[in-house]
């Protein structure tokens, strides 16, 4: 019995430990309304774009989708329209500070007002830092005619007004003569959400993408690994997959899509098509240029119409369940295996915080909730563990009856029969003992998986040196305190008298201590507070069978 308990813990550990090591290649898975966007204007001076070539030939990129032509550009089918310098274009709201250039009329900085990086006073920016020389910021184009390569880096001319729904609108335009390019961007009163079209005249294939990634990690998540970044998300005919950053195809087409977009743990950029409905997602590699190491990167897209025309929204935010809900877009908050669970728990920490105020206390009341609902089945497995104490004797006998038949199969199985024949005598079930074990792995994976991709805990304090619940403990002295409690429990839950697994128990503890030393803290918290419950009713349970031996019989 006791090596059946011990196989499963093992086993549990191993799971354990290799769900925190392989979950990020796994699973790499409503805010009140806002006030109207505000629009600010800065200039900066910059040097006139240059001029496009008149001619090009087109050829087909293997997976993009895009329809492939071999055609000349009609010369002077526009007046030339351009700026004479850089121009910055601040949409200010309650949410977010949002930056559009018009070089290349594109996204430079997406930062999110209630969402600091880790560790400091800066707001998230969900726009990846890069070399200010690049044009491959969001909304820039990617197209199939190399004429078309210069409006990514084209001075646009800038026009903005108010829609009739009191939206602000920001519109782009560029002419060279022979191509026009418009791109439209529309910021209503909807959190995190804006809309854009883009279009050139005469129509040819492109595509607008968004990335590369998804905003600059802190050092400090760059070496955790809790983080995930950088992974592409598409939802098609009601289907959600993600696609690991590293094993996706250099170009995948993406046929019906309702949106598509880049994650991380906590922030999505998604697209969601209105006239556009073929995504693209395109794996590049970059090379940092000091470390010389490779890192490659998604970018995603929406393919144009045969028009020209690409038509979508755009939701640069946090994973919220409020919000994604809200925008039909739930499916992009994964928490992996037991979903069901973590999902559950996250409801139910949100409902206990609004009483706690602290998300850490609010995991100490569900943390005892939990334990309420599995005291019977905890209960019955201390009970058939000081039973298997007790028959322990009556065991030794059946095991040295049979000593010298080790090797004697029939033997082995006469000697399992007759020790069986004695539990049912005794009313003693094995496997109970096992029972709890089993049922906590579950838990622990939910919440593990909860504090580490619900953004309602990322930087959730909890008290004195534990300033966020989804990051390790940065002393480690709960990772101390979970260990030093096991061993308390450890010492004072029954045991069959075997000196040797009464050690490998012992030894248990430190295993744990090490394996959870480098889990967010809110986890850690989880299992402190279990272990001190346990030790609670076991010390109860003792000091009451101590007094009345005759109640172990009877339980």
């Amino acid at each position: 019995m006791e090596k059946r308990i011990f196989v499963a813990i093992l086993i549990s550990i191993g799971m354990l430990w290799l769900w925190a090591a392989i979950a990020p290649r796994l699973f790499p898975e409503l805010a009140k309304k806002a006030e109207p966007a505000k629009v600010v204007a800065t200039s900066t001076a910059a040097s006139k774009p240059a001029a496009a070539s008149t001619t090009t030939t087109t050829t087909t990129t293997a997976g993009t989708g895009a329809v492939a032509t071999t055609a000349q550009i009609a010369p002077a089918v526009a007046a030339p329209i351009a700026a004479a310098s850089v121009q910055n274009t601040v949409i200010d709201t309650p949410e977010y500070t949002a930056v559009l250039t018009n070089r290349g009329a594109q996204l430079t900085s997406f930062k999110l007002k209630k969402y600091l990086h880790k560790r400091s006073s800066r707001q998230e920016d969900l726009v990846k830092a890069r070399d200010s020389s690049r044009t491959d910021y969001p909304f820039s184009i990617v197209p199939q005619e190399p004429a078309l390569k210069i409006l990514n880096s084209a001075l646009y001319s800038v026009a903005e007004h108010t829609d009739p729904k009191g939206g602000r609108v920001v519109q782009y335009r560029y002419s060279d003569g022979r191509v026009t390019a418009t791109k439209t961007f529309v910021f209503g009163s909807d959190p995190y959400l804006f809309a854009f079209t883009s279009t050139i005249d005469p129509p040819s294939p492109y595509r607008i993408a968004v990335g590369p990634g998804i905003r600059t990690l802190a050092p400090e998540e760059q070496d955790s690994r809790v983080i995930i970044t950088g992974h592409g998300v598409v939802q098609t005919d009601g289907k959600f997959k993600i696609i690991a950053r590293e094993k996706a195809p250099t170009v995948q087409a993406l046929p019906s899509v309702e949106y598509l977009g880049i994650e991380d743990n906590y922030f999505l950029t998604a697209l969601r098509p209105v006239r556009a409905r073929e995504g693209v997602l395109q794996r590049v590699a970059f090379f940092d240029a000091k470390t010389k190491v490779r890192r490659d990167d998604l970018y995603a897209g929406l393919n144009a119409t045969p028009e020209g025309v690409v038509m979508a929204q755009a939701f640069f935010g946090p994973k919220e369940t409020g919000l994604l809900d809200r925008y039909n877009m739930e499916k992009a908050l994964q928490f992996g295996w037991f979903d069901i669970i973590a999902r559950f728990f996250l409801k139910a920490l949100l409902w206990l915080n609004q009483y706690t105020l602290n998300y850490g206390f609010a995991i100490i009341v569900l943390t005892i909730i939990i334990k309420v609902v599995l005291y019977p089945l905890q209960h019955k497995s201390i009970v058939s563990m000081k039973k298997m104490q007790k028959v322990q004797p009556k065991v030794e006998v059946i095991k040295a009856k049979y000593k010298k038949s080790k090797t004697d199969a029939e033997q082995r199985n006469k000697m399992n029969a007759e020790m069986m024949q004695l539990y049912q005598k005794e009313g003693i079930n094995p496997m109970a003992g096992c029972l709890p074990m089993v049922l906590q792995l579950p838990i622990l994976w939910g919440f593990y998986n909860l504090l580490s991709r619900a953004i309602e805990l990322r930087g959730a304090p909890f008290i004195l040196w534990i300033h966020d619940l989804s990051d390790k403990d940065p002393t480690y002295v709960l990772p101390i305190l979970m260990t030093a409690t096991m061993f308390i429990q450890t010492y004072i839950t029954p045991s069959t008298g075997d000196p040797t697994q009464r050690k490998i128990f012992l030894f248990m503890p430190l295993m744990f201590g090490f394996l959870f030393k480098d889990f967010p803290s809110g986890l850690v918290v989880y299992w402190l507070v279990q272990n001190i419950l346990t030790i609670v009713q076991q010390s109860i349970m003792n000091k009451w069978w101590k007094e009345h031996p005759s109640d172990i019989q009877n339980a």
